[in-house]
This record gives structure tokens, C-alpha cells and sequence, in this order.
């Protein structure tokens, strides 16, 4: 083979190995992994949830109520907030922080009432966007938490998450 063809051959290994790496880098393709889904980041999402609720009655040893229901919940990625139909703190006037964490989207608020003979600190919700999962639950005192609700969610536009 000639010294001219082989240089040839050489350049184009080293622009195509260039540009693969450039390809890794930038995250176009990934080696070794697996792809990660894209969900919304913008703008509000509107999910629908049927849920089922356990309500403690005069204290958490008895029996807890269960109901079935459908509850509305929405995200705001841009005020960083959000709200459910909840039980307790959460609502649409009383509106809990958002955070993100890959896939799951969490509101939080703190509070500080009395209830079933113990204080609640605070209040959580979160929603799995690879599945749909939402639950709620409260910080009780002592370090203690309460889970009150768990269900499935899906938008209202019935597109992905």
C-alpha cells in the first residue's frame, strides 16, 4: 500500500474517531446507557388521578376510612409550584413548592396544626412521570409519617409525561 493511501486512510479514521467523541460528548449518543426519557419542563401539567384515600378517624390505632375518588393536580414548572384536591394543606389557594428529581415531581409545604392527637409538620406529593404513581403523605411529629393517599395519574391531554 502506498505511503499517500495510507495517510489517507489515517486522516479518516482520526476525523471519524473525532467525531464520534464529539458525538459522546455532547450527549448525542450515549455509550453504555440507557437513553433518558424527556418530560415536560415547561408551562403547567395537568394530570387527573384515581386515587384511594385512608383517612384515620379519632386517632391512627382504629381502622382508617378508605374511599376511592378522582382528584385533579396541577404542576407549574415555571412558578415552581404546585396543588392537589388534598386533604389537608396542599390546595389550589394554598399552593406547595415544587421539586424535581429526574422523573418525579414532589410539592411540598410545611404546616403546623393538630390532628388524630398529633401535630402534622408538613405535607407531600409526588408523582412518578415514568408510571404515573401519585401519593400523599404527612410529617408527623416524632419524625413519624403518615401515608394517606396513592393512585394513578394521567394528563388531561392524554399525552406522555
Amino acid at each position: 500500500m502506498s505511503h499517500s493511501r495510507m495517510s489517507v486512510i489515517l486522516i479518516c479514521l482520526t476525523v471519524l474517531a473525532l467525531l464520534f467523541g464529539g458525538l459522546i460528548a455532547t450527549g448525542v449518543v450515549h455509550w453504555g446507557e440507557e437513553p433518558k426519557a424527556h418530560f415536560q419542563s415547561k408551562g403547567k401539567l395537568e394530570v387527573v388521578c384515581e386515587v384511594e384515600v385512608s383517612r384515620p378517624n379519632e386517632g391512627l390505632s382504629q381502622p382508617f376510612d378508605v374511599d376511592k375518588m378522582t382528584i385533579p393536580a396541577e404542576f407549574d414548572f415555571e412558578e415552581k409550584t404546585g396543588w392537589y384536591t388534598g386533604e389537608f394543606t396542599i390546595s389550589k389557594n394554598r399552593k406547595g413548592t415544587l421539586k424535581i428529581e429526574g422523573a418525579v415531581l414532589e410539592i411540598y409545604r410545611p404546616a403546623m396544626f393538630k390532628r388524630y392527637g398529633l401535630i402534622i409538620l408538613g405535607e407531600h406529593v409526588t408523582l412518578d412521570r415514568t408510571n404515573g404513581e401519585f401519593k400523599q403523605w404527612i410529617d408527623l411529629d416524632g419524625e413519624k409519617r403518615l401515608d394517606l393517599i396513592t393512585g394513578r395519574c394521567k394528563r388531561t391531554t392524554n399525552a406522555p409525561f
